[in-house]
């Protein structure tokens, strides 16, 4: 191999040993507080949200149409009193004429005029069917005395109107008398206004109405019935906003003159989540003059109004958790699988350390409370303390979660350290066992205890087996009754092959070294 070549593997080989060595270090588990709520499922700038909603999106409507049968029709028209008559209604009048019963079937004209042969014409444009009914059976009991007249709508009718301005195309549509506004703005583009529509009727009148209104807000008297004739006008809208990210109704909506980002939030969004962003709200404005797009952020409560301009896009990010971080160290679960009975095997006595996102305002109790789950058998509550820039502040823990501390409501800061100690009450297993270490006491319990979680007695055990205990102060210990805390088990090795090979390796030596000289005398 040529010197460069072994200059890059040295160098590989160092990088690898560096990683490995200080891989790591400050490593931790990452805990989320359960107050910021469950993390969105996908990112709140998702490009799928930003897009321009349809027409139909906007308000909130079906697109599909379904195509009511004219027997339904009729049972609508009957059952809701505002229904008002329309050209080609038909209806069938009964009264007595002395002892004979008279039936004639009638139908409302172009002009919605309803002509009863031998008794006289009835206007009835602009009439309800109730109030057309009053009418026809007033006049027939004027010259049919005691003819008890009834009246039953048989059909309903059809007119057209048109709409035109911000749509597909112009449309001239057939409806009938119980058909609203919303029932014909399907071929609006989605740049119309639901806001402005204007339906002129054939007086030359003219009305403004407000689609969002009606159906997202339960204004019904915005969407109104159509009558014979309407032209229905439908302008281009002037401000169009996309709302996205952490609010309960992101959309697509139109503002009125006036209205700022906190109308877009409170008013049309619904309201924030609660791990929404509220002091850096995002802002995406194209700008014409660059040809790009612009990025500002605003705060929702920063005082003044923020004006928004037609087509931004309003994004509501999660709140960034990660940069309000505390840490806890000590007698903490810090694996993903933790267990919290894992305390008397040996992974439950290492030192675990956990980077605590927190909520704003979160209290110390709150953090304990979330992570009581990974405080171990062996966690000393009452010695933990706070590091607070150069101040330590002791806490009682188990004070603070079961009872009444004036620490509890303590605010958590960003850059807290949070020391939960061990309990040191341990036993030590050492010698020739599978696996030697420290491991947590539990009373009551002899050797035999403490070496089954050692793994047992290894291969190199000493033959015959000899156990030693040793107790806190040194004292020597009956290894077959109970084994207090702090103790130390020792079980022998067999040395005598650790003992000899020096030996063996000498010899060996020497015997080349003399190899060496007879054959150098020889020549």
């Amino acid at each position: 191999m040529n010197t460069p070549a072994k200059k890059c593997l040295m160098i590989l080989l160092f990088l690898l040993f560096s990683t490995l060595l200080f891989g790591s270090v400050g490593s931790g588990l990452v805990v989320r507080s359960p107050l910021f709520g469950p993390s969105p499922l996908t990112p709140s700038s998702d490009e799928s949200s930003l897009v321009l909603q349809s027409y139909a999106e906007q308000l909130g409507l079906s697109l599909e149409t379904v195509e009511e049968k004219p027997e339904n029709r009729v049972l609508s028209a009957i059952s809701n009193g505002s229904y008002p008559v329309t050209p080609g209604d038909r209806f069938r009048l009964v009264y007595l004429d002395g002892l004979q019963t008279v039936t004639v079937d009638l139908q409302a004209d172009e002009k919605s005029t309803v002509t009863i042969p031998g008794l006289g014409t009835v206007n009835c444009f602009g009439l309800s069917f109730i109030e057309m009914k009053k009418e026809i059976l007033s006049m027939v009991q004027t010259y049919h005395s005691y003819s008890n007249p009834q009246l039953i709508l048989t059909g309903t009718g059809s007119f057209s109107v048109t709409v035109v301005g911000e749509v597909d195309g112009t449309r001239v549509l057939p409806v009938w008398g119980l058909s609203r506004l919303s029932s014909v703005v399907g071929s609006a583009t989605p740049y119309a206004s639901t806001r402005n529509i204007h339906i002129t009727r054939t007086d030359g009148s003219t009305d403004t109405y407000d689609l969002y209104l009606a159906l997202r807000k339960g204004v019904l008297n915005q969407d109104p019935l159509l009558r014979s004739g309407d032209v229905i006008t439908i302008p281009r809208s002037k401000k169009i906003v996309i709302l996205a990210g952490n609010v309960y109704a992101p959309g697509t909506y139109q503002l009125q003159e006036g209205e700022t980002l906190s109308d877009l939030v409170s008013s049309y969004g619904g309201g924030v989540l609660n791990n929404a962003d509220v002091q850096k709200i995002r802002i995406q404005r194209f700008d014409k003059q660059s040809g790009a797009w612009q990025v500002t952020y605003a705060d929702l409560f920063g005082g003044k109004p923020m004006a928004l301009q037609h087509l931004d896009q309003v994004v509501i990010d999660t709140l960034k958790s990660s940069v309000r971080t505390v840490t806890i160290e000590g007698s903490v679960a810090a694996n993903e699988a933790y267990d919290n009975l894992s305390s008397t095997a040996l992974m439950g006595t290492s030192s675990g350390r956990i980077f605590y996102q927190f909520y704003p305002g979160e209290s110390v109790r709150q953090m304990l409370e979330a992570i009581a789950p990974r405080l171990m058998t062996v966690s000393d509550l009452d010695g933990t303390y706070l590091l607070r820039g150069q101040k330590r502040i002791p806490l009682k823990a188990q004070q603070i979660l079961y009872g009444d501390d004036p620490n509890a409501r303590m605010t958590l800061e960003s850059g807290d350290i949070f020391i939960i100690p061990f309990n040191q009450r341990f036993i030590s297993v050492s010698g020739a066992v599978v696996r030697p270490g420290v491991f947590a006491y539990v009373p009551d319990k002899s050797s035999n205890y403490y070496l089954a979680l050692a793994g047992g007695v290894s291969d190199d055990a000493s033959v015959p087996t000899s156990i030693k205990v040793f107790g806190p102060t040194g004292e020597k210990l009956d290894s077959s009754g109970e084994i207090p805390a702090e103790s130390t088990i020792n079980v022998a090795k067999n040395t005598f092959i650790k003992d000899i090979a020096p030996t063996v390796a000498v010899i060996g030596l020497v015997s080349s070294i003399l190899a060496i000289v007879g054959g150098v005398i020889s020549i």
